[in-house]
C-alpha cells in the first residue's frame, strides 16, 4: 500500500511541475532578474497561500502529525546558501533535475549523478563531520521542534500569520493574468500544487509515512539499502521522488512539450557543479526547495523558513557574482551599436 500511495502522490506531484514548469531555481532569481519574472513567484505565494492553512487545520484536528525540521540555524543558513548557489550554477532545482528529465532533458542525468554523490558525500563521506557539526543542539522550544506558532505562542502567531496571508492574497489579487501558453500561468498552478500538497499529507499518512515529499538523504538510503548496511524502513519518499520522472513525462506528452535532447559540454560542466552543490547544501541543512520550501515552510518551520531564505540569499549573491563575471558590452568598430557579448 505505501508503494502504490507515494507512486500516485510522486506521480501527480511531477505531472503540476511540469504542466506550470514549476522550477524552484527560476522562482527565485526572477526576482533578481531586469525586468523581474514572478509568475513563478506568485505561483509559489499562491501555493502558501492555500497550504498553510490547510495543513494547520489538518494538525489542529489531529488528521496528521508531521515530522517538523528542527530549528538548527547554523546549518540552515550554511546548508541553504550552498544550495542556493547550486541552483544558479545548474539553472535549476533539485526537483527541475527530475521533472526535465521527465520532458527529456536527458543532460540533467549528469545533475543527478552529482547531486546523488555530494548527499553521500555528506552523509556516510568527508563532510559528515562538518554537516554533524553543524546540526548539532538545534533550537527548541517547549521540548518541540522551533515553528512560528510555538516562538510566539498561539494567540500572537495566528496573528501574525493572518496578516501575513491576508498581504499575500492582496498583492495576488492586484497580480495581472497572464494568458495560458504552453505551461500553466501562476494562478492554476498554485492553486493545483496547493491543494495537492496539502492532501497528499493525507495519502503519507495512510502510508506510514510523517512526512511527504524530499530529497536530502534519499541516494544515502538507496545506497544502503542496496549495499545492505541498513533496513531500508518506510519507501515512501524516495518512492515518490523517484515517481516524479512518469509523471512529468505524462504532462509532457499529453501537453506537447516533450523534447529529448542532450546538452552543450559547457551545459553539462554546470549541471555536475550544480548538482554537486545542491546535494552537498541539502545534506548539510536537512532538506532542499522540495522538503523544505514546498512542504517544511507550511508546517511553520523556523528550520525550513530559515534554509528557504538562505537559499534565497544564495541565490542573489551567485547571481551577482556570475553577473559580475560576464564580459561588458563593447563598441562594434563597424557599427554605432554597441553589443553584449555571451
Amino acid at each position: 500500500m505505501t508503494i502504490l500511495l507515494a507512486l500516485a502522490a510522486g506521480t501527480v506531484l511531477g505531472y503540476l511541475f511540469e504542466r506550470g514548469d514549476f522550477c524552484f531555481h527560476s522562482t527565485l532569481r526572477g526576482l533578481f532578474r531586469i525586468p523581474r519574472q514572478l509568475n513563478l513567484v506568485r505561483a509559489y505565494l499562491m501555493t502558501l497561500l492555500i497550504a498553510i492553512p490547510l495543513v494547520q487545520g489538518m494538525i489542529a484536528l489531529g488528521w496528521i502529525a508531521p515530522w517538523v525540521a528542527p530549528w538548527a540555524w547554523q546549518a540552515n543558513l550554511v546548508g541553504g546558501l550552498i544550495f542556493g548557489a547550486g541552483m544558479v550554477i545548474a539553472a535549476t532545482c533539485i526537483t527541475g533535475i527530475f521533472y526535465k528529465l521527465g520532458h527529456g532533458m536527458l543532460g540533467t542525468l549528469v545533475g543527478l549523478v552529482t547531486w546523488s554523490l555530494g548527499d553521500l558525500l555528506t552523509w556516510r563521506g568527508p563532510l559528515n563531520p562538518l554537516r554533524t557539526a553543524l546540526n548539532q543542539n538545534p533550537v527548541v522550544t517547549g521540548g518541540e521542534p522551533t515553528t512560528i506558532l510555538n516562538v510566539l505562542g498561539s494567540s500572537l502567531g495566528l496573528g501574525l500569520l493572518v496578516l501575513l496571508l491576508a498581504a499575500t492574497a492582496v498583492f495576488l489579487w492586484r497580480s495581472p493574468r497572464p494568458r495560458q501558453g504552453d505551461y500553466w500561468s501562476w494562478l492554476p498552478l498554485g492553486l493545483s500544487v496547493g491543494l495537492f500538497t496539502s492532501l497528499a499529507w493525507l495519502l503519507a499518512r495512510a502510508g506510514g509515512a510523517n512526512y511527504t515529499f524530499g530529497t536530502s538523504r534519499v541516494p544515502t538510503m538507496l545506497y544502503e539499502t542496496l549495499s545492505g548496511a541498513t533496513d531500508p524502513g518506510n519507501l515512501w519518499i524516495p518512492v515518490a521522488l523517484i515517481a516524479l520522472l512518469p509523471g512529468s513525462f505524462i504532462a509532457a506528452r499529453r501537453a506537447g512539450t516533450f523534447w529529448a535532447r542532450g546538452e552543450s559540454s559547457g551545459r553539462y560542466t554546470q549541471l555536475a557543479a550544480g548538482g554537486l552543490l545542491m546535494g552537498i547544501g541539502a545534506g548539510i541543512s536537512g532538506g532542499c526547495n522540495l522538503g523544505h520550501s514546498l512542504v517544511g515552510v507550511p508546517l511553520l518551520s523556523l528550520g525550513s523558513i530559515t534554509t528557504t531564505l538562505a537559499m534565497l540569499l544564495g541565490v542573489y549573491l551567485t547571481d551577482r557574482a556570475a553577473g559580475l563575471l560576464r564580459p561588458l558590452p563593447r563598441l562594434n568598430q563597424s557599427s554605432s551599436s554597441a553589443t553584449t557579448s555571451g
